[in-house]
């Protein structure tokens, strides 16, 4: 929600807006789906194969989650202390922007934790 041009950061707020909405959509898809499948199921897999699946499958989903949230922190955190040093007022906004790329993260990490809990 930054948008990095002529050695400063602009707050784009209708992206950020389109952002937030389209997260809140699928949000409500993702509980959607648990509440109309009758709820969390717990079910142990069957095979050697399936637990090796679902291990890849969880260290995969935070793994290139964490990649990703390091870039974006790396990249808005760089831009956003350049942009502080000359305006302590945007503190606010660059904070907000390095959350949100830290919300990466922690998605890839409960995604983790679902596949390992109720991958089958």
């Amino acid at each position: 929600m930054a948008i990095r041009g002529q050695g400063r950061i602009q707050f784009d707020a209708p992206l950020f807006v389109a952002v937030l909405i389209v997260a809140s959509i699928l949000t409500l898809i993702f509980v959607a789906n648990i509440v109309s499948s009758g709820g969390l199921s717990f079910q142990a897999p069957t095979t050697g194969l399936d637990k090796l699946g679902k291990y890849i499958g969880a260290g995969l989903a935070i793994g290139l989650a964490a990649i990703g949230a390091g870039i974006a922190i790396g990249i808005a955190g760089a831009a956003g202390f350049s942009a502080m040093a000359e305006k302590p007022e945007l503190f606010g906004r660059v904070f907000l922007i390095i959350v949100l790329a830290e919300g990466l993260g922690i998605y890839g990490l409960i995604v983790a934790i679902l596949l390992i809990l109720l991958g089958g």
